[in-house]
């Protein structure tokens, strides 16, 4: 009973966490997911792919009703998408062909590693006081297509979309274009990395039991329940909370969960 209910309030947190800031679900949902398993399973493999397949399939339903608030708010740069999203679902595709190759512990510290890398990038900008508002997008062509495919890569090996907010914003995409840019590309590539990760781990041996693939089916509905009033609350603070406390509150999470996967 207690592995359920931290299940299912992490669940809430991860999804509000998705709203709030476009893709810090798996900050969440990924740790959960691998601490469990590999304390309940010690001896499969392959778990840390198993968590971030599990974490993704999760949020395809409440991924929807963010895209929908989030439109509603006028958060979402339908322009930017239309190039960017389909070169973010290439390298997203490459991803999962390099995650059904490398272990769990090769993913583990890559999670942590690129996070923490993050969070230094966000403080850099924070002490700055480098605001992205109202700036046009002029980057170069190689910077914004490269960029796309490479994001789509990261955010799968990583199991997590944060890096795509920063992405946005440099860009030139102010911080809540940005989270409901992020929001829409998120479900897009999630729907091919799922399809691919469960296709890619058929093959493979000594997975935790409940999985098709690298999904494991078990909890799937525990994380799903409280997603979508999770994702409700996120979209709505994303709209209200002033631009730099979603910043510094990003930030502090990139660093939280960056340095507990490390040493764990």
């Amino acid at each position: 009973m207690y592995i359920e209910i931290l299940i299912i309030v992490s669940a809430l947190v991860g999804s509000i966490l998705s709203g709030l800031f476009g893709g810090g679900a798996g900050l969440i949902f990924t740790p959960t997911i691998y601490l469990f398993l590999s304390h309940a399973n010690p001896g499969s493999s392959h778990i840390m792919q198993t968590s971030i397949t599990t974490m993704i399939a999760s949020l395809m339903v409440s991924g929807l009703v963010a895209i929908f608030k989030h439109h509603r708010y006028n958060h979402i740069d339908w322009n930017v998408l239309k190039w960017s999203a389909p070169l973010v679902i290439i390298g997203s595709v490459l991803g999962c062909f390099v995650m059904s190759y490398i272990s769990s512990q090769v993913a583990i510290y890559f999670f942590s590693i690129a996070t923490l890398l993050l969070a230094i990038r966000s403080t850099q900008k924070l002490a700055s006081h480098a605001s992205t508002n109202n700036i046009n997008v002029t980057r170069s062509g190689s910077f914004r297509y490269l960029g796309s495919f490479i994001l789509g890569l990261i955010s799968t090996l990583s199991g997590s979309a944060s890096f795509a907010v920063p992405y946005y914003e440099n860009i030139g995409l102010n911080i809540k274009k940005s989270i409901g840019t992020t929001t829409v590309v998120v479900w897009l590539y999630s729907i091919f990395v799922l399809i691919f990760m469960i296709s890619l781990g058929l093959n493979q041996d000594n997975l935790p039991p409940g999985n098709i693939g690298f999904l494991n089916y078990k909890y799937l509905w525990l994380f799903m329940i409280p997603t979508i009033p999770g994702a409700l609350l996120g979209a709505k603070l994303a709209n209200i909370l002033p631009e730099r406390k979603l910043k510094i509150s990003f930030t502090i999470l990139l660093y939280v969960i960056g340095v507990s996967m490390l040493i764990s």
